[in-house]
């Protein structure tokens, strides 16, 4: 099976401002996704999960990701680490991608912070789903 993504315009523009850590995490990311897609979320170093799922996320955000067929993916920037919750590995930034219709292609939507300083988790505003 095929497996292709694209970068949201937006963050096509920023892909290029990134540092080299920030694009290696990405690129090796896409490396495991074109190869297995997300069938297997055990061939990837960093837990992967839809957002609408993220601890704590209020009513509107939870409506925002799920309608917006919204993901993200540990990436581990800066480090990975073992999660306290469960058997796999977090990080403090996450790669947003969407999966619309689970199919065998994504978008990828931005790179962030897992948290707020307020400790609510981090979704990408709309202008970067266009």
């Amino acid at each position: 099976m095929k497996y292709t993504f694209t970068f949201r315009k937006r963050f096509a523009e920023e892909f290029d401002n990134l540092d080299k850590s920030q694009e290696d995490a990405i690129l090796g990311f896409l490396v495991i996704y074109e190869d297995y897609g997300l069938v297997n979320l055990s061939k990837y170093k960093g837990k992967i999960s839809h957002s609408w799922a993220s601890k704590g996320i209020p009513k509107v955000d939870f409506r925002y990701a799920k309608n917006n067929s919204l993901w993200h993916a540990h990436v581990g920037l800066p480090y990975y680490r073992k999660s306290s919750r469960g058997n796999y590995l977090t990080s403090d930034i996450i790669l947003h991608f969407q999966w619309i219709g689970k199919g065998t292609h994504i978008q990828i939507v931005k790179l962030t912070p897992h948290y707020h300083s307020n400790g609510r988790f981090q979704l990408p505003d709309h202008t970067y789903l266009k």
